[in-house]
């Protein structure tokens, strides 16, 4: 079976991501923010391409039920509630609510899977329950890396190389990988013993560092840390318990 790694959002159109599983990675930080809302009992998120966007989203639903999530520059946007950091997403603030998320990145990576069989959200807090649901699937994967500003971005790269560094080792499957795939094995064997440090050292992970969000990268970098499946369909991320798609 094949797999395919797109190392920016860029590199594939909406139309070809029809009829696959896609995992769309952004390590900084929406995979990993995400996976911890969910973690903490948010009901649900909805992804935004922009602020107004999520503004508009937000203004068909009961102000009660939601909460604005987002971040541009890495920081809070005005008026919403929280910005995209993994440690503000605590039960007693999310917990039964439904969030419309929007981040610089990884939601308009997200939104632009819309025609795929199935979306999964994948960080490093969550391989291995990526790998253990990409194991099941008997259709073709496209690793989708969110990256910078539709620019590589390292921290992603590394982490689809490690997805399928570990699918490779499932027992019975033979995989076909593309170029991309196998450029990101490389750079995943090259860190694989320096995860946190290739973090601090990648280009975004100096800029969080720089504006006060060092703390957030050792919770990125941690693997298995949010063991949670995040699955992208009907514009909602849910958690999913399931089988993602054959």
């Amino acid at each position: 079976m094949k797999i395919d790694v797109c190392l920016s959002p860029h590199e594939v159109s909406e139309e070809k991501l029809k009829d696959h599983i896609v995992v769309v990675v952004d390590v900084l930080r929406a995979s990993t923010t995400i996976c911890a809302a969910l973690a903490a009992g948010a009901k649900e998120i909805i992804p935004a391409e922009s602020i107004e966007e999520a503004i508009r989203l937000a203004s068909n639903l009961s102000r009660d039920a939601i909460l604005l999530c987002g971040e541009r520059e890495g920081k809070l946007i005005e008026g919403f509630n929280l910005a995209n950091s993994p440690l503000e997403y605590k039960p007693k603030i999310v917990k039964g609510k439904t969030l419309i998320f929007g981040s610089t990145n990884g939601t308009p990576t997200i939104v632009k899977t819309r025609l795929a069989t199935r979306t999964l959200l994948a960080g490093f807090v969550n391989l291995p329950t990526i790998v253990g649901a990409l194991a099941e699937v008997k259709i073709p994967i496209i690793i989708l890396c969110s990256g910078k500003l539709g620019q590589f971005a390292l921290e992603d790269a590394v982490c689809a190389g490690n997805i399928v560094h570990a699918l490779r080792q499932s027992a019975g499957i033979n995989y076909e990988l593309t170029d991309g795939a196998g450029a990101a094995l490389l750079l995943y064997r090259h860190f694989q013993d320096s995860i946190l440090q290739m973090i601090k050292e990648s280009d975004h992970g100096r800029y969080l560092a720089s504006i006060g969000m060092q703390h957030d990268l050792p919770v990125c970098a941690e693997i298995n840390r949010i063991p949670v499946l995040p699955v992208y369909h009907d514009g909602k991320i849910r958690v999913q318990k399931d089988k993602p798609g054959r």
